[in-house]
This record gives C-alpha cells, sequence and structure tokens, in this order.
C-alpha cells in the first residue's frame, strides 16, 4: 500500500468483501452520491484479519426525488432493504435512522446507510482518503480521522480489548509513519479519547 495526502493506492487481490464494496459503491458513483466508508471495512481493508457482516457508509444528505433515483438504481443492479423496503429510504434517513442494503435474497454483507448527521462525519464526507485498486476507487474516511473515531466507540464500550480498540490499533501501527500525527492528534482531542491514545500510542 502507498499512502499520499488524500490517496491509498491499494495493489492486491481483492477479497469477495473488496467486489462487493466496489460493486455497492459504483451504484452510488452513477447516482452521484457523495458518500464516505468509515469503520471496521476500513481496517480490513488495509489488511487487518476480522471478518465484518456490515459495511458502514455515511452518506451526504439527499432530496427526496435523489433518494429516488438512488432507490431504482439498487432495485435495477438488484438489492433490498434488509428489514424495509427500499421505498421507505427516504422517510427512514431523513428522520436519522439507518437502514441496511444487501443483495436480493442475501443477507451479509450488507451495507449501513445514513445521512451525515454531525461534525465528525462531515468532516469525513468532506475530506475523505480515495482508494484506488486497479478495478476502481473508493472513498473512506481520513486514516487519523478513523484512528480517533475508533477510539471513541472504545472509550463508549470502556474497552481496550474489543474490535474498536484494536482496529484503532492496527491502523496506528500500519502507518504509524506515515499519517500526520498532528492531525490524528487534533482529531484526538476533539472526540476526548487522550486516554485511550495514550495506551494506543505505548501499545
Amino acid at each position: 500500500m502507498e499512502l499520499s495526502d488524500d490517496t491509498l493506492s491499494v495493489s492486491r487481490e481483492l477479497s469477495q468483501l473488496d467486489k462487493d464494496v466496489l460493486e455497492f459503491t459504483r451504484i452510488l458513483d452513477v447516482c452521484d452520491v457523495n458518500y464516505v466508508i468509515v469503520s471496521g471495512y476500513v481496517a480490513i481493508l488495509t489488511g487487518r484479519s476480522r471478518s465484518t457482516e456490515d459495511i458502514d457508509v455515511i452518506l451526504e444528505s439527499l432530496s427526496q426525488t435523489e433518494t429516488a433515483q438512488l432507490v431504482t438504481e439498487l432495485k435495477n443492479q438488484g438489492y433490498w432493504g434488509m428489514a424495509m423496503p427500499l421505498d421507505e429510504m427516504y422517510s427512514m434517513l431523513s428522520d436519522g435512522s439507518r437502514i441496511r442494503v444487501a443483495e436480493d435474497g442475501q443477507m451479509f454483507p450488507n451495507f449501513e446507510l445514513w445521512f451525515v448527521s454531525n461534525d465528525v462525519e462531515r468532516e469525513a464526507l468532506s475530506n475523505p482518503l480515495t482508494v484506488v485498486f486497479d478495478e476502481g476507487q473508493i472513498d473512506i474516511s481520513p486514516l487519523e480521522l478513523q484512528i480517533a473515531y475508533k477510539l471513541r466507540l472504545a472509550h463508549s464500550s470502556d474497552s481496550l480489548s474489543g474490535k474498536d480498540f484494536e482496529d484503532a490499533l492496527h491502523l496506528y501501527l500500519t502507518f504509524e509513519e506515515r499519517f500526520n500525527t498532528e492531525r490524528l492528534e487534533m482529531y484526538v482531542n476533539e472526540l476526548g479519547v487522550e486516554d485511550y491514545y495514550v495506551e494506543l500510542t505505548g501499545v
């Protein structure tokens, strides 16, 4: 992997999960929907060996018409809403709820979608890291923000041994010499996870 300021180049054979993510995000691209992938898949993408059942995707806030266009394209490409009909996507997302979308008849992997709702999410959406594969590209959260975000999730669960802290540790050790430490520490301070950051850097 090669990391620059706003691009992560990944030159390896894609996993089935990678292919599923590329296929789904192409639909978002076709519909001109601004998105960013966060949470567990970011760690998996960068080499962490663990499983996941869902891919977390933050979407820009869409109008009812824009959402209807996305729903039509998802249906045309063979996706369904796991807990609710896709036709209810706009009402669910605009109310602040999250929805899960998967290939017809399938449960895993599924894509958990929601409209951007806070400053941390807006930061990720506005300044994504573009991952470039030979087969295409996707947008993920900046690694510095992802590490701080995972530390906050670990803090919320009060666990230094859970998957969130381990995800943060993987990203930190993998990119320790390459990410922007000043930016990381700014996010750590903003999210109030200084104590967990001390634990992370001391591992």
